[in-house]
């Protein structure tokens, strides 16, 4: 599932913003990133944290998009990171993930499963998991950007990408957008933002406005 949905998420973005991105070559390069991608997703998903707690999850973020050559600002509305890749003139295009997990005790029993516990709002102690697949989108973001640094020749334009925090609560987009997210920053003529679904077969992509 996680490297059809890379692949998904690569062609999105350079659907968007490119001229000559051959779907072949998009799949040759997951093929050589995914085990890499994998490792981080098992991060994230090991090192989940609750909505405006997402500190760490936040600096990584940063620290890989500041990593393939994108101008980097966080604290954006919280833990909000803005991130930006410019390549010449052309469409600006603005890429998001969600950053925060759920307050739930996870049971998987796999190798990487978060063990992570918390006390919530009201002082409770509680687990904390990625159990609605944020870990998936942040890596992918991640995968977007290291695709996009290295096809400069593919693209132009302008690739904005976000990592939003306290999605689960709905407010942390609210945060951004009060902290100046489209003033400070450049404003998309296209946004973009996906999500894992557990009712579509592997391989299919669901799409809407």
């Amino acid at each position: 599932m996680f490297k059809s949905f890379a692949v998904a998420l690569l062609s999105v973005a350079i659907a968007v913003t490119t001229v000559s991105a051959a779907e072949d070559d998009v799949k040759t390069w997951t093929d050589a990133q995914v085990d890499d991608l994998v490792k981080l997703y098992q991060h994230f998903h090991t090192h989940p944290e609750l909505s405006f707690e997402e500190k760490a999850t936040a600096a990584r973020l940063a620290e890989e998009l500041k990593a393939v050559g994108a101008e980097v600002e966080t604290g954006v509305g919280g833990h909000g990171v803005v991130a930006i890749l410019k390549n010449g003139d052309g469409p600006t295009v603005m890429m998001r993930t969600d950053l925060d997990a759920l307050p739930v005790v996870e049971a998987t029993e796999l190798s990487y499963a978060s063990k992570v516990t918390t006390k919530n709002d009201t002082g409770d102690e509680v687990g904390v998991m990625h159990a609605c697949g944020h870990d998936i989108h942040i890596t992918n973001l991640i995968g977007v950007a290291r695709y996009m640094a290295s096809h400069r020749d593919d693209w132009q334009g302008t690739l904005v990408m976000i990592g939003q925090p306290a999605e689960e609560k709905g407010a942390g987009a609210k945060a951004m957008i009060e902290d100046g997210l489209f003033k400070r920053f450049p404003r998309p003529d296209y946004a973009v933002a996906l999500h894992v679904d557990s009712f579509l077969e592997t391989g299919k992509i669901g799409y809407r406005s």
